[in-house]
């Protein structure tokens, strides 16, 4: 019932959202409205986010690893960040659109001319005060490892002198990783959705890593560095979880 009127939420703020056609500023009152949308329905979901760090004030490019799109509501519930996704999730039922109103720049994979107006369309919002969030390895994993960053996004923030702020997501469980995070092995939206919906509780861990200097690192180092960042925290599996996962 609840997930019910909260999707009925959502789509009035859609009805808005494409009436005002334009997309909103990261502080703007509708841009706050899309944030707690989605930090509403991430809890609605179970989901029990703990964040350990400061997002800096300052426009930052925001790189983390990638486990499901459960990251989606989870980041964009908690920071101010738009995103910059690939171009199939425009087309998902209500997050899409809400997420494209919301400022998403969504991009289409593949060569190296997608790479870098991916770039430069970054580099752009930065200059001009938006935090950008990137999943630098291209896929989802199953949240034990972090794949190999691509190194060319990271050029966008070097271009517009804006700091890297690596952020690790992690879905503790005693086991490891909550075995309904992950998003994985070609399972669908709907079926990935319906066995996460299923679970009472999901805790979320987001580690907001120290701000990397984009000057004067070249965009390989500065990947290199935000990967070696992220990994160290998500390898980490804290000696208390066993017991916090009671609570």
């Amino acid at each position: 019932m609840l997930l019910g009127v909260h999707i009925v939420v959502g789509l009035a703020i859609v009805a808005t959202l494409l009436r005002r056609g334009e997309r909103l500023p990261p502080n703007d009152k509708a841009s706050k409205v899309v944030r707690w949308w989605l930090n509403r329905s991430g809890r609605i979901m179970g989901l029990r986010v703990k964040i350990s760090g400061v997002l800096p004030e300052r426009p930052v490019l925001v790189v983390s690893n990638h486990i499901s799109w459960l990251d989606i509501p989870v980041l964009g519930g908690e920071l101010p960040v738009s995103f910059v996704s690939k171009s199939e999730i425009r087309q998902w039922p209500l997050l899409g659109i809400i997420s494209g109103r919301g400022g998403t720049l969504f991009i289409r994979r593949g060569g190296k001319n997608a790479a870098n107006a991916a770039a430069e369309k970054i580099g752009f919002r930065l200059r001009h005060g938006d935090s950008i969030a990137v999943f630098p390895e291209g896929t989802t994993t199953d949240g034990h490892t972090v794949r190999r960053f691509h190194p060319r996004l990271f050029g966008a923030a070097a271009h517009a002198d804006v700091a890297i702020q690596p952020v690790a997501i992690r879905y503790p469980h005693p086991l490891g990783v909550h075995p309904a995070a992950p998003f994985v092995r070609n399972e669908s939206l709907f079926k990935h959705g319906v066995r996460a919906l299923g679970e009472k509780r999901i805790d979320v861990e987001l580690t907001l890593c120290p701000p990397i200097a984009s000057q004067p690192a070249d965009r390989r180092t500065l990947s290199r560095l935000a990967h070696e960042a992220i990994r160290e925290a998500v390898e980490q599996q804290p000696e208390d979880f066993r017991t916090r996962s009671r609570g």
